[in-house]
């Protein structure tokens, strides 16, 4: 499984994919651990302010369950580079806070046919989903089938931008490491073709068909 971005999202959704034991973890994220991330990035603690987010999610996933192999990259995807790091992976997970890292998540992942699943948050709302498209195949909805681009998505803010709520991420990480799980082990309904948001404030879920 790779998580794309060990902030978050990646944070929770790596723990709980860790505890379950799944064999190897690739994790990708460029950005060092600052203060302010420790509020909703629970992988990380004061003493690994200055360090490399990827060095301090392996340090504690491995602390947590050290019969698994995790592999780091420090490096921020892109559209030039997501492809080299899908070599021999079943799932990506969206860990990410930005559109242009998605599309390019949606547009590899259609190349190559890998389910993805997507993560995202705002102030106190988030959203997750499962992407399997496969150009070669000519079947399933993309990323960009939900959210075509624009001059306005690509200059969206992000979480530190915008601010949002500690557990926001917590809890749409969560959904999507269930997600992920569900997948691997083979059970239950996916969230493919369905968009599933949550209200903190209201506590309440809604759920498009795509």
């Amino acid at each position: 499984v790779l998580i794309v971005g060990a902030g978050g999202l990646g944070s929770p959704c790596a723990f709980y994919l860790a505890a379950a034991g799944i064999g190897h973890i690739t994790l990708i994220d460029k950005d060092i651990v600052d203060l302010s991330n420790l509020q909703r990035q629970i992988l990380h603690k004061n003493s690994n302010i200055g360090e490399s987010k990827v060095t301090s999610a392996k340090n504690t996933l491995n602390a947590l369950n050290p019969s698994i192999s995790i592999e780091i990259h420090n490096d921020a995807i892109d559209e030039n580079n997501i492809i080299k790091y899908l070599k021999n992976i079943d799932l990506v997970i969206d860990g990410t806070d930005n559109f242009n890292s998605r599309y390019a998540i949606s547009d590899a992942c259609t190349v190559l046919g890998i389910p993805w699943i997507y993560g995202a948050v705002y102030r106190f709302e988030g959203q997750v989903s499962l992407f399997h498209a496969s150009k070669k195949d000519g079947r399933g909805g993309c990323y960009r089938c939900l959210f075509p681009m624009s001059e306005s998505t690509s200059s969206a803010q992000n979480c530190t931008e915008a601010g949002v709520l500690g557990v926001a991420p917590g809890i749409i990480g969560i959904l999507q490491a269930t997600e992920a799980l569900k997948y691997v082990i083979g059970i239950g309904e996916s969230l493919q073709g369905r968009l599933l948001t949550l209200d903190l404030l209201s506590m309440k879920m809604h759920e498009t068909k795509l």
